[in-house]
């Protein structure tokens, strides 16, 4: 029953409860990339010695009679954030008034939800007494009670299963479904897609706010925790048989990465809770900032210097890493899929294991987004985490010009621009290639070839010192590293990460902060014992902080962009 009950003889007298909801929300939807990719309750009362107002913390209006006041005099302290819970519940049954002629027509234009709750939703340091309050749920025997005219016939059945009921989406133009009918019972659309309904709920907890991302397997929305009080992502996959195994597969490693990341180390999306609704597998995530693609979009697609890029490619690898261990390959690494956290640093999570496997247990044979797949997989060779790492390659040069480095049309005209920069694959791996008939002659000569515009690409006839018009020989080699067309003679994560690209840029920072260091101690005029003290405890302080990884210079990065980063 509910909690926030308060005894009638402590409650001073109010307005006259309402029957409408605090459903309200956002329609955002985000475009999407067009590049080519691979097959509560009712509101508490506060008790503070003024007149009473009501608030909404939760989902579900204030259903009460109008309360006499048997005793005035009898009130919460002021140091009180939340009345006195009352012992039992008075049979009356509430009684929701005839809307007044004042009342406001409903409309189907929703304010945002996020607007309307509490401060301490949007802000998590408010010291607004909302903070820790608990979530208020109604059983479904209460939420038929007071609901039941406003409930769609299917959810009448259908809110028994679920023992809590956080959100009802009352305002929702609501799906009229019926049992056993086509398409999960009208849920779906022909592509087993699930027909999402701004401000409609899911498993009576999640408001559906918008759209912000589609892909073959599923849609991920962003929506309204009503239970947590938070925004989360929430993915929702495709109700079709083949693809159960796959999502199987992502819950699968899901579970392990989370297992193995349990202090964030490792950039690695988290997952927060998953459940069946309606035949659809949904997973939810914490919600995060701008992709990758789009934080290159905001830059004008001019690209990062090459320390910001240091900075991204060091956080990518750690992921990597986690995931060459653990035997997993990722096989959708691309812009779209890195995302940037949302506490105004640079720093970065690898999302979407959606197409994620485990090395010994491959699930199919053509993978990855065109502009980031590897040859091995065009030609259609076995794979493994090595495809990862070439992916990273082309992440890499698009970071740091702005723009991809084979931006292919279709696979022939993908094929063309890699041979375009890196000439002709190696013998023996056309050899070993099935699908080598459909891109070279049998002496291994590429076919020829022209695109939509009628260009031909010619073998071997860039480099990559001039498309990244950079002759920085660390940052070129690494680049080659990645980009090796012998699967095994790329880098592995581990190698990566102790690549002199990084290790040299780690020296030079350390160089400089003990220049800085000597610079101020010569400059410095002379101190008092204790005063030494104090600066050499502050300096040890920040060199052990440093080895820790987490020293932050307020120096910015020359070049192509104002984004502050680590090293120079």
């Amino acid at each position: 029953m509910f909690p926030d009950i308060i005894k009638p003889d402590e409650c001073p007298p109010g307005p006259k409860p309402h029957a409408g909801t605090s459903v309200t929300g956002l329609h955002v939807t985000s475009g999407e990339r067009l590049r080519s990719s691979k097959p509560q309750k009712s509101g508490i009362r506060m008790l503070s010695g003024r007149p009473y107002q009501q608030h909404l913390l939760g989902t579900f209006p204030h259903l009460e009679n109008k309360q006499v006041c048997r005793n005035p005099q009898k009130t919460s302290s002021h140091k009180d954030i939340l009345p006195r819970i009352a012992p039992v519940i008075h049979n009356t049954p509430p009684v929701i008034p005839p809307p007044s002629a004042d009342d406001r027509p409903r409309t189907s234009k929703f304010r945002s939800t996020v607007e309307n709750l509490p401060e301490c939703i949007n802000n998590r340091k408010s010291t607004s007494p909302y903070n820790g309050a608990k979530s208020l749920s109604l059983t479904p025997r209460e939420a038929l009670k007071i609901f039941r005219d406003k409930l769609s016939e299917f959810e009448q059945e259908e809110i028994i299963n679920f023992p809590d009921i956080y959100y009802l989406g009352l305002d929702a133009q609501k799906i009229e479904a019926v049992e056993g009918a086509p398409q999960n019972n009208g849920f779906d659309d022909e592509n087993g897609a699930y027909i999402k309904v701004l401000h409609d709920h899911l498993q009576y907890r999640y408001e559906v706010l918008e759209v912000i991302g589609k892909g073959s397997f599923g849609q991920v929305l962003k929506c309204m925790d009503h239970k947590a009080k938070e925004l989360v992502a929430l993915k929702i996959l495709h109700n079709k048989r083949r693809f159960k195994h796959q999502a199987l597969m992502e819950l699968k490693i899901l579970e392990l990465l989370r297992k193995k990341d349990r202090n964030n180390r490792f950039n690695i999306i988290h997952m927060k809770e998953h459940f069946m609704f309606r035949d659809h597998l949904c997973i939810t995530f914490e919600l995060q900032g701008d992709n990758l693609y789009e934080t290159i979009k905001k830059n004008r697609y001019k690209g990062f210097s090459q320390a910001t890029v240091r900075r991204f490619t060091h956080s990518i690898l750690k992921c990597l890493q986690v995931l060459h261990h653990e035997k997993i390959i990722h096989c959708d690494l691309k812009p779209e899929n890195i995302v940037v956290t949302q506490n105004g640093s640079l720093n970065i999570k690898v999302i979407d294991f959606g197409s994620s496997c485990f090395d010994h247990e491959r699930v199919y044979s053509y993978i990855q987004s065109r502009f980031y797949r590897s040859p091995e997989i065009i030609l259609g060779c076995s794979y493994g985490i090595e495809i990862d790492m070439w992916s990273l390659g082309c992440i890499i040069l698009e970071l740091y010009t702005g723009v991809p480095l084979f931006p292919g049309e279709n696979e022939k005209d993908q094929l063309a621009l890699i041979m375009e920069v890196l000439g002709v694959p190696p013998e023996e791996m056309l050899q070993a290639a099935p699908r080598m008939k459909k891109f070279f002659e049998p002496t291994g000569k590429p076919r020829p070839y022209t695109n939509s515009k009628g260009k031909t690409r010619k073998t071997g006839s860039k480099d990559l010192a001039s498309i990244l018009k950079t002759s920085d020989p660390l940052f070129l080699d690494f680049i080659r590293g990645c980009l090796a067309w012998d699967p095994t003679k790329r880098m592995t994560p581990d190698e990566a990460l102790q690549h002199d690209w990084f290790t040299e840029a780690q020296n030079r920072c350390r160089t400089r902060i003990r220049t800085s260091k000597k610079t101020v101690e010569v400059n410095s005029p002379p101190q008092s014992a204790a005063a030494e003290q104090t600066s050499y405890d502050k300096q040890h302080s920040a060199k052990k902080t440093y080895k820790q990884g987490s020293g932050k210079t307020n120096m910015q990065s020359p070049g192509r962009d104002k984004l502050a980063s680590l090293d120079h």
